[in-house]
């Protein structure tokens, strides 16, 4: 029997899974499918137990199945029209969904993985891809970059790729951005410092007596 699809006071049919939902349950199907061929043709109850345990338990083992399928049914479109990858989480959806339900290419037999791999792996990563599967997996270290990750994501609060993208850059160079960051903040910090400094000669000069009486120290 399927669950019945929620709706909202209005009668209107409210969303179950969250983007965050839907890509968690992408996350875990990628690590508990890491050792199967791609593509994943079917998902194994042990899986979907897993998915809901990750979930807190917050959705059935039919509701989690329900929303696999959709998810596969959303990536064949997609790779058919990739005009309907619109938004940024239809765009990570896809790239998560590709991992999973996409075609791997067959591995390289010995002699040519000596005499190219090195050279493709290194175009690899200057083209980012190493970057976005690290920020795929949901690397987490950014937190070593406070003043860095503040900055980018005051001015870019609505567009969050620039996470997956500096996951992919050097931990050096980033901490090396940090604290380019700090060193500003430090002199914005005497900046603002000499700015009260000066309007209060300036007041006082001006205003001699009245300005102390106005507040003015």
């Amino acid at each position: 029997m399927e669950t019945p699809i929620p709706r909202s006071p209005n009668g209107q049919f409210s969303r179950v899974f969250s983007d965050s939902d839907e890509i968690q349950i992408l996350k875990s199907l990628i690590k508990a499918t890491k050792s199967l061929p791609s593509p994943i043709t079917t998902v194994a109850a042990e899986i979907v137990d897993r998915i809901a345990k990750r979930l807190n338990y917050k959705f059935t083992s039919s509701q989690i199945n329900g929303k696999i399928r959709k998810l596969k049914t959303k990536y064949h479109k997609h790779v058919k029209n990739k005009s309907l990858v619109r938004t940024h989480h239809d765009r990570k959806i896809f790239k998560l969904s590709k991992r999973i339900w996409g075609k791997k290419t067959a591995p390289k037999k010995k002699n040519e993985t000596q005499g190219g791999e090195i050279g493709n792996k290194k175009n690899e990563t200057q083209g980012g891809e190493i970057g976005n599967r690290k920020a795929d997996d949901g690397v987490g270290n950014l937190g070593k970059f406070p003043h860095l990750v503040a900055e980018f994501s005051r001015v870019l609060p609505e567009n969050e790729i620039w996470k997956e993208r500096m996951n992919g850059f050097d931990e050096k160079k980033l901490r090396e951005m940090d604290q380019e960051w700090v060193a500003l903040k430090v002199e914005e910090a005497k900046l603002v410092a000499k700015k009260a400094e000066l309007m209060q000669q300036q007041i006082m000069m001006i205003m001699g007596e009245a300005g102390t009486t106005n507040g003015v120290n």
